[in-house]
Order: structure tokens, then C-alpha cells, then sequence
């Protein structure tokens, strides 16, 4: 269940056609009905098994399904290159999820765009129904209250969101994929919040203009059940890392992504309400999100389980880009 203006849905979609692994794609008022009654968080996407069992949060889908199903999988090989793949996951997850979101929501033609988009799949099609109108205005009327309490600062969002499109810019004018010729789940997770970018009328146009390679590469990642691949690993080869700009994007996970699950884990745990922390030597004050809780003991936990001799390959990279100190903590 799902909706094209979801980027974990979109992700969730991109990642069942590359596994291929078969499911309906169910979208408007039953998808709706589905994320509203059968799971907490009350949004999509929702994963129903054939015996009726309702999953949510697409790592955790995608962690149960890469233990279900081996074939085709979206895990490195190498167990250093599978940590990596999934700090990506989380950077962009739960980090630069937030640049589109300041991008959707943040002018009056992207709000009123979007809010029909969304009301156009919630009812097929049908723009007569007597609550459209009424709708699409409640989607965007919304979310002007949505981005006072939840952009924290558009500009800084705005400057990490143009140093990943950079990275990115660079790294898929040399090929598709991250760790070989095959997607990982890094690259699927890029997808997911990259496909709701070239679709909004304002970063459609700035990725149109400025990050055209990458604009080029969401289209190709729509459907992936046709690639045949291997991993190349790069943790072991420190020129073949570089060279992937996989370190550049680390340093964006400890620049803003991981101090900032830091403060907003802190405010939870204190039950203040906002939280003021400075990312990049720029202040951000947001309110506290429950949605990122559980992200960064997950990623600690998945380091600690690393072997030694992983976290010898990796420890310097993680020192190098900010993100060791946040990760490797001491329970």
C-alpha cells in the first residue's frame, strides 16, 4: 500500500521490482484506509503478507525481506560495505528526507501542485469527487504549519541538500551503482527521496538545471528487475573508495544527520518539545521527532555487531568524515 508522492513507498516499490519479489501495488482510498487502521504511524508504506500480516518504516520492511529472500539481495557482501550501505540508507532516510520536504512544502505553488497530486491518487483520477477541492486546500493549508515546526533551518537544508546532489552529479556520470554494477539498498534509499524531487515543481527545475545527470539517473531506477550484477568491494581498496564519493557522503552523515538523531534522541529522552543544535557551524532548532527515534541506537547497534577486523577497515574512514564519535558508543 502505498502513494507516488511517498518517497518510502516509491523506495519500497523500486526495491520489490529489483528483488523481484511479486506484490500488488495498491494506491488511493484503500492504501489510505490501511496505513489509518493497521499500523501506528498511520502513513505509507504499509507491507501486507499473504497471511495477512501488516509491516511499516521501509529499513525495517527491507531488513525482514533481505532476511527472507536471498536471492538478488540489496546487502553488500562484504560486511564493511554492508555498514556503509546502510549509513547511506539512514543519511538519506532521515536527513535529506527533510530537504524535500522544505522543497514541497515550502512555496505556495509547490504546496497547491503537490496537495493535488496527492488528492488526485487518493481518489484515481477523480477530480468531480465532492471532497477534492475541500482536500487538496486541507493538504495545503496543513503544511504551512508542518514547515514552522519541522524545517528547522531551509537554508542549511538547502546548502547539505546541494553538497549531496554535487556528490552525486559526479558519482553517477562514471556509472549507476555504488558498490559494483548491482543497486544496493544505499542506492535504492537515494532513489526513494530523489524520485519525489524531480517530480515538485521547484527542485524538478533546480535538479533540471544544475544536477541534470542525476535527474537522468532517478528516471533509470524507477525499475531495476532487469539489472544483472556484481559487488565490487570497496572497503579494502582505499583508492576505489575515494573514488566513489561514498567517504563525501559520510561526511554529510556527520556533519548533519547524526548530530542532529543525537539532539532529537536527547529532547525525546528528555520530553522537551524542540531541540537546538548546531550542524555545519549553523544553528538548526526544530521540534522533536518521534519518527527518527530508534535510527541511531539501531545504526550503533549494527556497528557494534561489526567484527574487528570491519572495524579496523572502517574506524578511520569514520574518524575521518565525523561520523565515528556518534556511532561507536559505549552502552
Amino acid at each position: 500500500y502505498g502513494n507516488t508522492m511517498s518517497p518510502f513507498s516509491m523506495k519500497m516499490r523500486a526495491y520489490l521490482r529489483y528483488r523481484r519479489i511479486p506484490f500488488t501495488w495498491s494506491v488511493g482510498e484503500r492504501a489510505t484506509e490501511v496505513a489509518q487502521t493497521k499500523i501506528p504511524t498511520y502513513m505509507v508504506p504499509v507491507l501486507e503478507t499473504p497471511d495477512g500480516v501488516f509491516s511499516h518504516d521501509s529499513t525495517f520492511m527491507i531488513n525482514a525481506l533481505e532476511e527472507t529472500y536471498s536471492d538478488r539481495s540489496t546487502t553488500p557482501d562484504h560486511e564493511a560495505d554492508a555498514f556503509l550501505a546502510s549509513l547511506i540508507e539512514d543519511l538519506m532516510d532521515e536527513w535529506i528526507m527533510w530537504a524535500m520536504y522544505v522543497h514541497r512544502w515550502r512555496t505556495h505553488e509547490d504546496r497547491l501542485h503537490n496537495s493535488s497530486w496527492i488528492m488526485y491518487e487518493h481518489f484515481l483520477g477523480n477530480t468531480l469527487h465532492p471532497a477534492y477541492d475541500q482536500m487538496v486546500q486541507f493538504w495545503a493549508n496543513r503544511q504551512v504549519k508542518g514547515m514552522e515546526l519541522l524545517a528547522g533551518n531551509p537554508d542549511l537544508i538547502d546548502e547539505s541538500l546541494d553538497k549531496f546532489l554535487s556528490i552525486t552529479e559526479d558519482v553517477f556520470s562514471k556509472g549507476l551503482f555504488l558498490f559494483g554494477s548491482r543497486p544496493s539498498r544505499a542506492e535504492i534509499a537515494i532513489y526513494g527521496i530523489l524520485s519525489q524531487l524531480i517530480i515538485d515543481p521547484t527542485p524538478a527545475a533546480l535538479l533540471r538545471e544544475k544536477f541534470n545527470t542525476t535527474y537522468r539517473w532517478v528516471t533509470l531506477m524507477e525499475d531495476l528487475s532487469g539489472i544483472e550484477g556484481e559487488w565490487t568491494t570497496l572497503s579494502t581498496d582505499p583508492d576505489k573508495l575515494k573514488a566513489s564519493r561514498i567517504p563525501d557522503m559520510l561526511k554529510l552523515s556527520g556533519t548533519y544527520h547524526l548530530p542532529m538523531l543525537v539532539a532529537n534522541d536527547a529532547a525525546l529522552f528528555k520530553g522537551e518539545k524542540r531541540f537546538t543544535v548546531e550542524l555545519g557551524g549553523k544553528p538548526y532548532k526544530r521540534k522533536a521527532h518521534n519518527r527518527h527515534d530508534g535510527c541511531l541506537p539501531a545504526l550503533r547497534q549494527r556497528y557494534k555487531n561489526l567484527s574487528n577486523e570491519t572495524k579496523d577497515l572502517l574506524d578511520g574512514l569514520l574518524k575521518d568524515t565525523g561520523c565515528y564519535d556518534y556511532l561507536a558508543v559505549s552502552e
